[in-house]
């Protein structure tokens, strides 16, 4: 009964932390159904356009270290509400933005708020569940938070072409202000009678000293730039270019696009669901993350030799890429399985920056890419697109080049230095 009670409690939890994700999940993809009704209604060039793109991870991607910090010394419960807080003011910032200016105040907001969501879930998922399960519990809830991906596709496209973008995000604000209230009432750190044994709050310099532990531990740069090349690179694609992309080359209409983009986003899902419990089949990390990375490598490559794909073929390509992405959770399992316990929150923002910070990063950088190709007629020309697919491919290259210098860590070892306290979740 105890038992049964404690799953409860732990779906409840996650229930509640994936509301927040959703919302988290929907602000970050969702200008990729509607980049071209802002690039109409403000005149942005592609270059504000990836950089508007990509503030929200460069935001989200900065409270990391601190977010970390606050995790490791007062919990997710009390943490995460007052984060969420700042989503709630930029989704509303954007929805009213008459401007270039306002425009970016409401995405760093959103970047901001939304920023200690998935890493206050893993904190609480290293707590709740076995280390073998790490991954699969984050694939579960990156797969829930598909649900705000798939709202970002063809639902925001209809939103858009019916009622205006603007009452979508004002939609999406009162929905994170009630995942911010459920979490505070709902939410536990850890299960009952299973807190940590260093339960003494840390003061600022141990919690200081504890993020340069972190920065020392070795193999995590390498760990990092993998993860650099895993989801910020399919951000790129299904949270800003994809659309564009279907439009300008193939063709289509928002809503032919958003269908397109709908299906890598359900594709992005499956993977996620899929990834953690073949981890645990397969017992590696490494050899799973390689494999997803050379197929996502390819699937670049034949989008950047390739001027004018049939549609079916570039379809398919990008939902591969969607599918193979999900390697992401993988690779926080990598992370997380490097640093023990007391350091889990500050360990997992550290990988996290890699994470966030590089759809910044990315998409600014394509965004330069793209607009050193001239448009015509409002369209940018193919052999952008071309680029910056070759320039994603290089990404993947250099990164998986690295990683496979690594030993490997198998899920079935555990986390580093783990309390290996009972837990009874699957």
């Amino acid at each position: 009964m105890k038992s049964d009670n404690r799953r409860r409690q732990f779906a409840t939890i996650v229930a509640v932390i994936g509301l927040a994700y959703v919302m988290s999940q929907f602000y970050r993809t969702s200008n990729g159904v509607i980049a071209k009704e802002l690039s109409a209604e403000f005149g942005l060039s592609a270059e504000a356009l990836g950089g508007l793109t990509g503030v929200f991870f460069l935001s989200f991607a900065a409270a990391q270290i601190p977010l970390g910090m606050l995790f490791d010394r007062f919990g997710v419960r009390r943490t995460l509400p007052v984060i969420l807080t700042f989503a709630v003011a930029g989704a509303v910032t954007y929805g009213l933005a008459d401007g270039f200016a306002s425009l970016l105040a409401g995405r760093l907001m959103m970047g901001l708020g939304v920023s200690g969501v998935l890493v206050g879930a893993l904190f609480v998922f290293g707590r709740w569940a076995p280390a073998e399960r790490f991954a699969t519990w984050m694939g579960r809830m990156i797969a829930l938070g598909g649900i705000g991906v798939l709202l970002a596709t063809t639902p925001l496209g209809l939103a858009a072409e019916s009622i205006g973008w603007r009452y979508a995000f004002f939609g999406a604000g009162a929905l994170t202000a009630l995942g911010a209230l459920l979490i505070y009432l709902l939410v536990r750190d850890a299960p009952p009678g299973k807190e940590p044994a260093t339960t003494r709050p840390e003061g600022l310099k141990e919690s200081v000293t504890g993020v340069f532990e972190v920065l020392k531990t070795p193999r995590l740069p390498t760990v990092m730039g993998m993860a650099f090349a895993s989801y910020p690179v399919l951000t790129v694609i299904l949270g800003l270019w994809g659309g564009p992309y279907l439009a300008d080359v193939h063709g289509l209409d928002t809503i032919a696009s958003g269908n397109i983009l709908l299906f890598m986003a359900l594709a992005l899902i499956v993977g996620n669901i899929a990834f953690g419990p073949l981890e645990v089949r397969l017992d590696t990390r490494k050899w799973l993350v390689a494999g997803s990375a050379v197929l996502v490598l390819v699937s670049f490559l034949l989008l950047a030799l390739i001027p004018h794909p049939p549609l079916a073929l570039a379809a398919a390509l990008l939902v591969l890429i969607s599918f193979c992405s999900a390697y992401n959770i993988v690779i926080a399992g990598h992370g997380r399985a490097l640093f023990p316990d007391r350091l889990a929150g500050r360990g997992i923002a550290m990988l996290s920056i890699a994470l966030m910070g590089g759809p910044a990063v990315l998409q600014s950088v394509t965004g330069l890419i793209m607009g050193a190709f001239p448009a015509t007629a409002g369209a940018a020309p193919v052999d952008a697109y071309r680029a910056m697919f070759g320039f994603l491919a290089a990404t993947v290259l250099l990164a998986l080049l690295a990683y496979l210098r690594l030993p490997d860590i198998r899920p079935s070892a555990g986390f580093a230095a783990d309390l290996r306290a009972e837990r009874v979740l699957p």
